[in-house]
């Protein structure tokens, strides 16, 4: 995997001064949904979470710290690109991830 991040997330992170964001698979099940097999991933900067049960990655002076499940999606396919961006007016925002991700599309 490797991760992206955009203008507007870094300059979200920097402003917060945010230094590590943790990604784990969103396990909300939609009513509809982008296509088959597509999934989510959620972006949390909560600076209390145990990084002992994660991996990590290094990004523009950003750690990441990502739930180690999330490398199944990505068998065989480990050059995907993740790009994280920011959304929201003000103080009010949020990271997501931009691209949709599908599991079984190649």
């Amino acid at each position: 995997m490797n991760f992206i991040f955009r203008d507007k997330a870094l300059n979200f992170l920097k402003k917060k001064n945010v230094d590590k964001i943790f990604i784990n698979p969103d396990v909300d099940v939609k009513a509809s949904c982008c296509s088959l097999a597509c999934f989510d991933l959620d972006i949390s900067i909560n600076d209390g979470e145990d990084t002992s049960r994660y991996k990590e990655a290094r990004v523009s002076g950003i750690s990441i710290f990502y739930n180690p499940t999330i490398d199944l999606f990505f068998k065989g396919r480990e050059d995907t690109e993740i790009i994280i961006s920011a959304f929201g007016l003000g103080n009010f925002k949020k990271l997501y991830v931009e691209n949709e991700i599908n599991s079984i599309e190649r």
